[in-house]
């Protein structure tokens, strides 16, 4: 065999598991939350805006909760997401690793968290990425200079007027993997109890 030949690696052990695949991903979702270099620590979320045309944002993944098939991040309450998401709940997430070839695509529903997991949330973020809801207009507002955003953690609460996190319910999700020994792809109905599972042509 030549030095140069490449063996293809092998699939992954969820590769004909319809059930395999589903807690594969749900693995993949969890461990996003807590690795930053993850693929899925910064997916990618769809709302219909109030001009019913689509917007994309890329968030950071803050919270997994498999057993209530619920993912959490969080923004600014005068964002136009928070708008749109309180006039169109249902929304979508795309998350794609490279390395894994894997893509999600989830169906969501958004809803604000207040409460005790308000409080949870806010206890648990940093200092650092506090800072982001210092700011004393809401996000998006025109300004002439970059200098005209002004932060200001003793009008802003420490920035804790502006949280909001953001649960996002799931509903629908479909896997593809694209795979040397060929790809499989994967639709999973989690409002259906159980779980309605199909294979798809990739």
């Amino acid at each position: 065999m030549s030095k140069q030949t490449k063996i293809p690696p092998a699939p992954l052990s969820c590769y004909d598991n319809l059930e395999d695949t589903l807690g594969y991903a749900w693995s993949l979702l969890a461990r996003g939350v807590k690795d930053r270099k993850s693929a899925f620590h910064t997916p990618t979320v769809a709302t219909i805006g109030i001009d019913d045309a689509p917007h994309l944002r890329t968030v950071v993944l803050r919270g997994c909760d498999v057993e209530q098939q619920r993912l959490r991040f969080h923004t600014d309450k005068r964002s136009a997401k928070v708008l749109e998401m309180s006039a169109k709940p249902d929304a979508a997430i795309h998350c794609y690793d490279a390395g894994l070839k894997i893509q999600l695509r989830l169906g969501v529903e958004l809803k604000l968290i207040d409460g005790t997991g308000f409080d949870e949330a806010w206890t648990a973020t940093r200092p650092m990425s506090r800072e982001c809801y210092q700011v004393t207009t809401a996000p998006g507002t025109p300004i002439e200079d970059p200098y005209e955003a002004i932060f200001d953690a003793s009008t802003t609460q420490d920035g804790e007027i502006n949280f909001a996190p953001v649960a996002a319910e799931v509903k629908t999700m479909e896997w593809l993997y694209l795979a040397a020994k060929g790809h499989r792809r994967a639709y999973f109905d989690l409002t259906q109890t159980p779980v309605k599972m199909a294979w798809l042509v990739p």
